[in-house]
């Protein structure tokens, strides 16, 4: 699915998607691949989102 995942300090974060995913926008990345994050959402699935499609929390 992904080439490599890169060592990044936003994984962890808590973050919400600018586009919802089935009415729900808060999660946490638990992935970074570069141009696209892995987000665990509030309901405990995880997609794929594009990097510029996150808001990301420190």
């Amino acid at each position: 699915m992904y080439e490599k995942e890169e060592a990044s300090d936003i994984i962890g974060a808590y973050c919400t998607l600018l586009e919802d995913s089935q009415g729900i926008c808060d999660g946490q990345i638990v992935g970074d691949y570069g141009t696209e994050v892995v987000v665990r959402l509030s309901n405990g699935e995880e997609i794929a989102a594009h990097r510029d499609g996150v808001i990301v929390f420190d």
